[in-house]
């Protein structure tokens, strides 16, 4: 299934300007020439001609242009209405919300939106440096149209994250994992520095304020990652924590946030941020600093491998269940077998 393409703006109505203005400047470059060839006596007689001419090409020229922005005009609200009757009968038919899907993140679909929605959501496990690279162009220009990034990734000291690492390609262990979320939040502050503005040295009272930096806020959730997610507008990709793929190179659906999926994603993003669980990482602060705040917001968090293990159900073997059977069937036979040599004896 493939989404529909967006209509591209009509070129009718700059074509309709341009021939105008070359109209009305060639008129006027005729009558002057012809004006300045005739004789004084003929330009006396013909001033008036002349310029009733130039009058009449420059309402001409006002024309062309009232009836061009006109059709230009006509023309883009008939093709966006066509653009809107085709999502509408995709919708009708399409319950589920999604409209494509690729293999891997198109990076180049989710930058533009990036860069030109007012409020985006990441919801990811953790980002590593490769994909953040692709992502920060996109989220420096939005950070600079004062726009809202929010990014939700695991708590470094979730049980998720040893889970999740298990199922990753690295297959790495839970220090290491945690070192790579801890390496997120060090890029992302970072990257908050950079539109961050400067204090100045000598307050100015009388200096205008300017226009507010973007928002980039990251929080760090303590939950079963169920898949990511990149949303703006009424527009997401989703993708899938599959075993030994990592999320940025699996499938990726391309989902309507009005229908279908799309309202449980919405919701999923809304869950996120209130669980009590949550922690608001503060950029102007040192990541390690805060720390201590994150393992506090998962009691439970592993510090092993084997601590995870231990927390994890087993079955448990009991050996004695086994043998006490087979115990009490050879006593059984080995009385019977006493009581019948006692018969015999005494027969």
């Amino acid at each position: 299934m493939s989404s529909p393409s967006s209509t591209p703006p009509s070129n009718l109505g700059r074509r309709g300007l341009r021939n105008a203005a070359i109209m009305s400047v060639v008129m006027v470059g005729l009558m002057f020439f012809l004006y300045f060839r005739m004789e004084k006596s003929q330009r006396d007689n013909m001033a008036d001609e002349i310029f009733g001419g130039l009058a009449g090409a420059a309402i001409l020229y006002v024309v062309s242009v009232g009836v061009g922005y006109a059709t230009w005009k006509y023309r883009e609200a008939l093709e966006a209405e066509k653009e809107e009757r085709l999502v509408e009968r995709l919708d009708a038919k399409n319950r589920s919300g999604v409209r494509s899907s690729s293999l891997g993140l198109p990076f180049d679909e989710v930058t533009k939106g990036i860069a030109n929605s007012p409020e985006t959501a990441i919801v990811e496990t953790w980002l590593d440096d490769s994909t953040l690279k692709l992502l920060e162009p996109a989220m420096l220009e939005s950070l600079g149209k004062s726009r809202t990034i929010r990014v939700y990734i695991l708590n470094p000291f979730s049980p998720s994250v040893t889970r999740r690492g298990r199922d990753r390609e690295n297959k790495k262990g839970p220090e290491e994992n945690r070192q790579s979320i801890c390496g997120t939040l060090e890029y992302l502050s970072r990257m908050a520095a950079k539109v961050r503005p400067a204090a100045p040295v000598i307050p100015n009272l009388l200096a205008k304020p300017g226009s507010q930096p973007g928002k980039l806020e990251v929080f760090c959730y303590d939950s079963l990652p169920s898949f990511s997610i990149y949303s703006w507008h009424d527009r997401a990709f989703v993708g899938f924590h599959l075993e030994g793929v990592k999320s940025s190179e699996g499938t990726h659906l391309e989902v309507d946030l009005r229908v279908g999926l799309g309202p449980q994603l919405t919701a999923h993003i809304a869950n996120l941020g209130q669980m009590a669980s949550l922690v608001k990482i503060d950029l102007a602060r040192p990541i390690e600093s805060q720390m201590e705040a994150l393992r506090m917001a998962v009691p439970d968090c592993p510090e092993t491998e084997s601590d995870l293990a231990a927390g994890l159900p087993t079955k448990s073997f009991k050996p004695l269940r086994y043998l006490v059977p087979s115990t009490l069937l050879g006593i059984a036979l080995g009385m019977k077998a006493k009581r019948s040599g006692k018969e015999d004896t005494e027969d």
